[in-house]
């Protein structure tokens, strides 16, 4: 099996996708029992062009690629196990990216601006302001997560979560994909998608301190919107000095990953291991040679 530089990935419902630079994998856990996996040739987007490949540019595109691909798993898993044949509509899929887009921009990026209002002002204390904004935003997304913890289904997408962090671990230290090798990994990982969205908190901070014209309301809620790429191309960069340097402050950074990611991400069992562990082989896999 050739081994590639990164591997990333996501739970499943009943299963766990793995993302390499040329193509995704799905392996599930049908009713049966059996592990139903499947590979996609999918060309991330910053292998096509170099310009993709620049700091802050490429945290954009990076973000955009997983929440798709991520996105087709999650929905291609329902489908599995529940048995329908009905192929994805990628315009359904795409509406429902967009709407899921449009609501989390308002709840974790409007909300909690428009609320921070009304305790300091944007003008004049703006990394107060943005402080307080980030509050309300840690807020609502753990009590959002924390109440999600309470459905047995949702704890075992978390598991499952764990499952795909270990495996990653295991492939990129070059371990046999075995279940008790992978089982003896750590079940957090320092590019997971939740230490993302703990870092875009941060980003924000202080991206939107230096907002102009922060004493126009309108302005105010719309700017955030307009430089969230910004915000996630900061977050983008903090996620990968920190899980590449050894230093302090990416040891600190790092904690505060993990720390969110707590509430994300639980030990798998070993029949969920042996999930991960054919989806990550899959995905590294090299395609069938072409037939002349």
């Amino acid at each position: 099996m050739n081994r590639v530089k990164q591997i990333g990935g996501s739970a499943a419902l009943e299963g766990v996708m793995m993302k390499a630079p040329e193509a995704w994998a799905l392996a599930v856990r049908l009713p049966s029992g059996e592990i139903h996996v499947e590979r996609h040739q999918d060309r991330a987007f910053w292998t096509r062009y170099r310009w993709a490949r620049l700091p802050l540019i490429r945290g954009v595109f990076a973000l955009f690629d997983a929440l798709r691909v991520s996105y087709l798993a999650l929905a291609r898993s329902a489908q599995l196990v529940e048995g329908e044949e009905e192929p994805i509509s990628k315009p359904a899929l795409y509406a429902t990216m967009g709407l899921s887009a449009v609501v989390g921009v308002l709840l974790f990026i409007v909300l909690p601006a428009y609320v921070a209002g009304f305790a300091a002002n944007a003008k004049s204390q703006p990394v107060v302001f943005n402080a307080l904004a980030g509050a309300i935003k840690v807020t609502i997304l753990v009590g959002y997560l924390l109440f999600l913890r309470r459905f047995p289904d949702t704890r075992r997408f978390f598991m499952y979560h764990g499952a795909e962090h270990k495996a990653i671990h295991a492939y990129e230290k070059g371990l046999p994909l075995t279940v008790a090798n992978v089982r003896a990994q750590p079940r957090f990982h320092p590019r997971c998608g939740t230490t993302f969205i703990a870092f875009v908190i941060l980003a924000s901070i202080l991206v939107y301190s230096f907002l102009p014209r922060a004493d126009l309301l309108w302005w105010r809620l719309l700017g955030r919107v307009v430089f969230l790429p910004l915000v996630a191309g900061v977050a983008y960069e903090l996620l990968r000095f920190s899980a590449s340097h050894e230093d302090p402050v990416s040891r600190l950074l790092r904690g505060l990953g993990f720390r969110f990611q707590a509430l994300t991400v639980d030990e798998p069992t070993d029949d969920m291991i042996e999930v991960a562990i054919k989806s990550t082989e899959a995905a590294v896999a090299e395609p069938p040679a072409m037939v002349a």
